[in-house]
This record gives C-alpha cells, sequence and structure tokens, in this order.
C-alpha cells in the first residue's frame, strides 16, 4: 500500500495531490506564498552545507586632484556572509479509518497543514531565532537601527526585559518616519516593506496626516499584492502582518506586554538559502495501523545589511 493508494478514497475525482512528487511541489508553493518575509529576501542556491558569499565592507574613494598632483589611492574592504543550512521538518500521523471515512480531499489537508506549520516556523526563526538555528532580524546582535514606539529614542538598540530604557507607547506616525530615516542614513534606498503585528494593524489603519488622509492605502480586492500578504502601502512600505512579531515584551519595568516591527529595503537586508526543495514521504506503521508524512526541507538564513532595516520597538497597542 502506497499514498496513492492510502489516498484513494479521500481524493477528490481529479486526483488532487496524491503522490509525492507532487505533494512536495504544493508543499513548497504554499510555504512560499504563505511565509511574509521569503519574496523580501535575497534568494540563494545552496550546493553544500555551507555557502560563502562575499560582501563589500568599505568602498574606494574618489578625489579631485590638481594639476600633475599625486593621486590618492583607496582599497575596498571585502568581508563574508556565511550560509549554513538547517534542516526544517514536518511530521503527521493519520490513521487508517481517517483515510477510509474522510469526506474531505486528504492530499489538500495535508498539504495545508504542513505548509502553515512548516512556514510558521521559518517565518519564526527569521525573526526571532537566538542563533541555535538562525539569528533572526530582532536579534540585539543583528540589527544596527532601532527606535522607539514613542518616538524619543532613535538608538533603541539594547536588549529588552526589565533592564531596558525604551518607553513603551501606541504607535504613531513619527516612529515610522524615523524608522524609515534611520535606513536612508545609512545609504539604503527607501524602505520598501514593513511587518506588523495583527494586534498592531487596527492602528496603523487609523493613521492619518495633517489633512486627515488615511497613512495605510489598503490594498483593494484583485492587486497583485494580495498574493504578497500586503496589506496596503503605508510611508512607502508594503505593510505585512505576521503573527511571528511577538506581543509579550517587556521594556523597563512599566512596559509590558509589549510588540516591535519591522521596516526594511526588500532584497538588502537577509539571504534566504535553499539548500534542497521539500521532499514528501511517507510510511506505514503496522504497530498500530496508521500512515506516517513526512515532509523536510532544507533552509539559510543570515543577515545582509545590518543597517537596511530598523525595529520600531515596545508598541502597545
Amino acid at each position: 500500500m502506497d499514498i496513492l493508494k492510502a489516498l484513494n478514497e479521500a481524493t477528490n475525482s481529479a486526483g488532487g495531490f496524491t503522490v509525492p512528487e507532487e505533494l512536495s511541489a504544493r508543499l513548497l508553493a504554499l510555504i512560499q506564498r504563505e511565509n511574509k518575509f521569503i519574496v523580501d529576501l535575497d534568494q540563494q542556491k545552496m550546493t553544500s552545507l555551507t555557502k560563502l558569499i562575499p560582501t563589500v565592507t568599505s568602498g574606494t574613494t574618489a578625489r579631485w586632484p590638481g594639476e600633475l598632483g599625486t593621486i590618492t589611492g583607496s582599497q575596498s574592504g571585502f568581508g563574508r556572509t556565511t550560509l549554513t543550512a538547517h534542516k526544517l521538518a514536518g511530521l503527521t500521523q493519520i490513521s487508517t479509518e481517517v483515510l477510509e471515512d474522510s469526506i474531505i480531499d486528504m492530499g489538500d489537508q495535508l498539504t495545508s497543514q504542513l505548509s502553515t506549520d512548516m512556514s510558521l516556523e521559518l517565518e519564526d526563526e527569521i525573526v526571532n531565532g537566538t542563533g541555535s538555528v538562525f539569528t533572526g532580524l530582532r536579534n540585539t546582535a543583528s540589527f544596527s537601527n532601532a527606535v522607539s514606539a514613542l518616538g524619543n529614542n532613535t538608538t533603541a538598540t539594547g536588549a529588552d526585559g526589565t533592564g531596558s530604557t525604551v518607553t513603551g507607547a501606541n504607535i504613531s506616525l513619527k516612529p515610522i518616519v524615523q524608522a524609515t530615516t534611520e535606513v536612508l542614513k545609512d545609504n539604503h534606498a527607501q524602505p520598501d516593506v514593513s511587518y506588523w503585528n495583527p494586534r498592531t494593524v487596527g492602528s496603523i489603519k487609523l493613521l492619518t496626516d495633517g489633512n486627515a488622509r488615511p497613512m495605510l492605502d489598503e490594498t483593494t480586492f484583485g492587486s497583485p499584492l494580495v498574493k504578497e500578504g500586503v496589506l496596503g502601502i503605508l510611508y512607502g512600505t508594503k505593510a505585512k502582518s505576521t503573527t511571528v512579531l511577538p506581543i509579550t515584551l517587556t521594556y523597563g519595568t512599566g512596559t509590558t506586554s509589549a510588540t516591535d516591527a519591522i521596516v526594511a529595503r526588500a532584497g538588502k537586508y537577509g539571504y534566504l538559502g535553499n539548500r534542497r526543495g521539500m521532499k514528501f514521504t511517507s510510511a506505514y506503521d503496522i504497530d498500530d495501523d496508521s500512515w506516517k508524512y513526512q515532509a523536510t526541507a532544507r533552509f539559510a538564513f543570515n543577515i545582509k545589511y545590518a543597517d537596511a532595516y530598523c525595529v520600531i520597538r515596545a508598541i502597545l497597542d
């Protein structure tokens, strides 16, 4: 008995996604669609466990020498970023009774659930990784730009917690402008993407300019931006909502249950390496008369330019 037979009664007349190759492709496509960050990262194909990417740390300098004057030379500085692949895996078990009696398309159900779980886990590591797998965007070792939600601190780069001096506040236009400015000051192009916890989305929808016009130009039905998970354009950025931005952060002794947001230049703030695409396998467990379905892939993530994004910290709403 193989996956085709196991899913036979649960699939529709068109066959659904019933073979491993189709399920693997479907899973990867769904993860790429559901993950809010993948499309905004510099994607790299990997052919081994690690990939070294050269980076320019300092450029040459042009000068204006006088006639017959000595031209002062300069040298570019180079470094490298290392991508190390890690395995992302999902495993689910289904009894033969469910497979035999289900009235839904189990192929669609499997791919939907696994893709959601794996997409959220990848997204969480990209944002909140502490270094055991990835070092995420919110890790203080990653970013060089941070502003407070109150808008009175443009160097809020210290760790969160009771020892933080960052003051919490409801979101306003001021820290969004400051976050954008911090990225521009570091010689990057205008930030074009921002990420928000769903709790804050209602508040950014209420932000207005000096003429009482909404700052968020909401995405309309049928817009191609909908496929990217874009809520609308906020101060020049594609605003996206993600639940992986935590809402339980503590800043100082008076700010609890806070969240952060991220304003960034797409394609500049991070790398996503793909060592191996999605692999889907199945196995029958004779001990309990069930089927196990496993999906695995190997990804890598690292910061590209630490100053190509800015964290807005201690948002209360």
